[in-house]
């Protein structure tokens, strides 16, 4: 049998994951960076993905000296590349699949 197991985590915890202060991830929220679930902060839980998504902005902003704005823009556009990437890659098979008759 399968489970699924999911964690999410508090802001308290969020930020000593990610390595941020509270009001940093206020602001990488306030840009769309990551989106909690919950209505206040209170409340709000960050699951893994958001914990990556932000651990990645961090290493955008730090290693790039970037602006919160700027990296949420990074951010869009590598994830925009990484979908047009899969998308071609799977064009490519049915036009590989077509070409040959599989």
């Amino acid at each position: 049998m399968h489970s699924e197991y999911t964690t999410s985590l508090t802001l308290v915890d969020a930020c000593h994951t990610i390595g941020l202060e509270s009001q940093e991830v206020f602001e990488i929220i306030e840009y769309g960076i990551i989106t909690p679930d919950g209505e206040s902060p209170d409340d709000w839980r960050f699951d893994v993905r958001m914990i990556s998504t932000a651990k990645r902005a961090l290493r955008l902003q730090r290693d790039l000296h970037l602006e919160w704005s700027a990296v949420a823009l990074v951010i869009e556009l590598l994830d925009e590349r990484e979908q047009l990437r899969a998308e071609n890659a799977m064009l490519s098979r049915r036009l590989e699949r077509f070409l040959h008759g599989n």
